[in-house]
């Protein structure tokens, strides 16, 4: 390989950042696939312990962009559970029409029939049901999720940012439901390098990716696909980078944790 100079592979970076030859980098969770980080294993081990002993309510705690909601989507497509995701001022009537879906009910306007058609569908075939942005969920929707978990067997799993964690848990009733707690964090330095270790950056410039992320997965990833684009572009072996050149293109980018 012919030696590249550092002060040219800093001209290339900041010519391609200058110009804005990379595009515009997708700022929703960019996985393509499941990635098994260590925390990831864990919580599919707290869903399958959920799912065994048919707790009422699950809850999924952790920071935004470590891979929560991402590691549930991945066990709910393999096992098809059903998914919903709770929006602003989430009703219980909002719950319903979403749960409909997902059990390919017949909707109807009136509630209680609505209702009586939900708990029916899911006490014939008791199930793992998601709820994502679970903090949204006022006192009334995690009432009628209460409710379904009692009279149908299945199991709710809550996902929620550590933040919001008390507000759900703060109800006597719902906590008192709640089998399984999994939490999980961000990736360590070494889970990291191990993860990343055949994708030609050298461990330096790993660990640089590791200190300005945090260990956010979600981080992580964008920042690595942006390294691989300027990579890409001007034809630069990956070996070639520094943590300097990773601390500039990580410039482009508002990450979630690490140094700043």
């Amino acid at each position: 390989m012919t030696e590249i100079r550092q002060e040219d592979i800093s001209r290339l970076i900041d010519e391609a950042l200058g110009a804005g030859l990379l595009g515009e980098v997708d700022l929703r969770d960019p996985r393509d696939g499941f990635i098994p980080t260590e925390g990831a294993r864990a919580l599919i081990g707290h869903l399958e312990l959920a799912a065994r002993e048919g707790f009422p309510l699950a809850l999924v705690v952790g920071p935004a962009g470590v891979g929560k909601t991402h590691t549930c989507r991945y066990w709910a497509a393999v096992h098809e559970a059903p998914w919903v995701r709770a929006q602003p001022s989430y009703s219980p009537a909002a719950l319903l029409e979403d749960l409909a879906i997902e059990l390919r009910i017949t909707r109807t306007k009136t509630f209680r029939v609505l209702l009586s058609m939900v708990r029916d569908a899911l006490a014939l075939r008791p199930r793992v049901v998601f709820v994502d942005e679970a903090q949204l969920c006022d006192r009334p929707t995690l009432e009628t999720l209460k409710y379904l978990a009692d009279e149908t067997g299945s199991t709710f799993v809550l996902i929620t940012s550590e933040e919001f964690a008390p507000l759900i848990r703060r109800h006597r009733d719902i906590e008192s439901r709640i089998g399984t707690v999994a939490t999980i964090g961000p990736v360590g330095q070494k889970e990291l390098l191990g993860i990343y270790a055949h994708s030609g950056y050298t461990e330096e410039a790993l660990k640089e990716v590791h200190t300005l992320t945090g260990g956010i997965l979600r981080d992580v990833v964008r920042l690595l696909r942006l390294l691989d684009q300027v990579a890409e572009q001007n034809g630069l072996p990956k070996e070639a980078f520094r943590p300097a050149h990773v601390r500039r293109v990580a410039g482009r980018l508002n990450l979630a944790g690490g140094v700043r």
